[in-house]
């Protein structure tokens, strides 16, 4: 028996577990020699009665634990179970416990015995792959760069730090903050203070500087006040250094494809008990790693989504013909939600005999292609309304052309050929939405039967239709972007959009600002907009 126990205590010892028993109606626990040190206390240390030992539970686990040890003695059922306990010098560790029940000879639960030991290792492990995993996701639809950066940030505090500060690579200043934040919200404007006071020295051996320029990762386990002296540059640095009570940091590189963007700096503080090791510097690794991919990713499509604007807008025209008697107003406002800008547009443009043309469309795509094919329909479709006899014919010469190039997208047109001498419009649409005629505080959409969109097999014929503009009255053409919302039918758009044309508006520039006026608030527009509107002076 001797012996027996013997190897079982060795066998614990070795496995840094402890064994215990409670008497439940004495009310007494006794602990094994290693249950005292899981619980911060001396080797051999013994508890008080079970309700002085519920006291060292984390307060958001001792519900869950009564719970399980109450249902255990009422029950007659074995439990395990993992809960935290807060040591007395404040360091919150993990255990795992296992409990068996034994009964007296009435059935009664008379006593617990189990076993302990702590999984702090394990839980931060396992804590640390969620944490990257729900990083990685945060990060992986982000197009802007400071807002990822942000995002790290966030996620980091407190997960992985008490004080999370992410630092960019500038090729114009240098080293610059771009997220900052605290488990305390008042600490964050004071960092930034802290840095306008004292900015980063970019040449300093140690730190971010020196982790960009080698890409080597910094920890400091324990911050000491040495090592405070040392990184201070004057007195009024070290009292402030000493002041944010830093226990222990780390420092990662910001990579993206062997090129090394910025530094993350993860900080502990005292109050926390959190100090770094090897584990938590491979999980910081490896998020420097993911946010560089994620930063380098919103940085290659800001540039291909304003390369694709650039081209888009070049392709508009920069202005409008004057037409004698009659106001124009246009608005184009960019999408910015997808992988690239997309290809609204829009044209005005004289034509032989003293009429115009007017075009409104909608390329279906995103990207420099986009906005490509953009202006090879545009200036096609100029071209051919020169040599054709009405907008219907016109746009029967698109879908030959269309059908010769034989990759070009689909795409929805409304031309319209306009006579200010008599206010007469004649117009022909391929797959695009009605125009809207506005006069007298009424609306009207001017539907009918329209050709399929540019891409689709070439009709028989296109058919036209005639509008005549009285004094007073407006003309709207619009994309699908004004009026189209995922989240409401095509209807209810279209309605919002006519009770704002309807409204008096003392010019047509104010109605132009009224109608986008709801998009133009948005921060996030899932498609672009363009409006074109025509209004016969009174």
């Amino acid at each position: 028996m001797r012996i027996s126990e013997e190897r079982l205590s060795l066998a614990l010892e070795g496995t840094a577990t402890g064994s215990w028993e409670w008497e439940i109606k004495a009310d007494v626990i006794r602990w094994s020699e290693m249950v005292g040190p899981l619980h911060g206390l001396e080797r051999g240390a013994q508890p008080g009665p079970f309700d002085e030992y519920v006291a060292q539970v984390h307060p958001e686990d001792r519900e869950r634990f009564t719970a399980a040890v109450g249902r255990s003695v009422a029950e007659g059922l074995d439990y395990e179970l993992e809960f935290r306990v807060v040591h007395p010098d404040g360091q919150v560790r993990w255990l795992w416990t296992r409990a068996h029940v034994l009964a007296d000879d009435s059935g009664a639960t008379s006593l617990l015995i189990g076993l302990t030991s702590d999984i702090t290792k394990r839980k931060q492990r396992e804590d640390t792959l969620e944490f990257i995993a729900q990083a990685s996701a945060a990060l992986a639809g982000l197009r802007d760069p400071v807002t990822a950066l942000e995002q790290v940030a966030e996620l980091a505090v407190p997960r992985l730090a008490d004080w999370c500060v992410v630092q960019l690579l500038d090729d114009d200043s240098g080293l610059r903050n771009v997220a900052v934040a605290h488990v305390d919200p008042e600490k964050v404007r004071w960092a930034r203070a802290l840095e306008a006071r004292y900015p980063p020295d970019t040449t300093a051996p140690t730190g971010a500087p020196e982790v960009i320029r080698t890409g080597r990762s910094e920890i400091y386990p324990e911050i000491d006040d040495d090592l405070l002296v040392a990184g201070a540059l004057d007195a009024e640095h070290l009292e402030i250094l000493r002041q944010l009570n830093m226990r222990s940091a780390m420092i990662v590189p910001l990579v993206a494809r062997d090129r090394r963007l910025g530094a993350i700096s993860f900080i502990a503080t005292a109050d926390s008990g959190r100090q770094y090791v090897t584990a938590h510097l491979e999980a910081a690794e490896e998020l420097g790693r993911r946010a560089g991919l994620a930063v380098d990713h919103a940085r290659l499509f800001d540039r291909e989504h304003r390369t694709a604007e650039t081209l888009q807008r070049a392709l508009l025209p920069s202005s409008l013909p004057d037409l004698p008697g009659y106001a124009v107003a246009v608005r184009y406002l960019p999408g910015t939600q997808g992988d690239a800008a997309a290809s609204d547009f829009y044209d005005a443009f004289a034509l032989p005999g003293g009429s115009f043309g007017i075009v409104i469309g909608d390329i279906v795509g995103r990207g420099i292609a986009a906005a490509a094919t953009m202006g090879l329909v545009r200036n096609a479709l100029r071209a051919y309304a020169v040599f054709s006899n009405g907008p219907g014919e016109v746009l029967q010469r698109l879908y030959g052309m269309i059908d010769a190039y034989g990759d070009v997208p689909f795409a929805t047109v409304l031309y319209l050929v306009f006579d200010p001498a008599t206010g007469r419009a004649t117009y022909a649409t391929a797959g695009h939405l009605p125009p809207l005629l506005v006069g007298a505080g009424r609306s009207e959409y001017l539907t009918g039967r329209p050709c399929p969109p540019l891409g689709s097999p070439t009709p028989a014929s296109c058919a036209e239709r005639a509008v005549e503009l009285t004094p007073g009255s407006t003309l709207v053409l619009y994309t699908d972007g004004l009026v189209e919302d995922p989240r409401k039918p095509l209807e209810e758009g279209l309605r919002q959009l006519a009770r704002a044309a309807e409204q008096p508006a003392p010019d047509l520039e104010a109605l132009a600002d009224r109608i986008v006026a709801d998009h133009t608030a948005l921060r996030v527009r899932p498609d672009d907009i363009a409006l074109l509107a025509l209004r016969r002076d009174a």
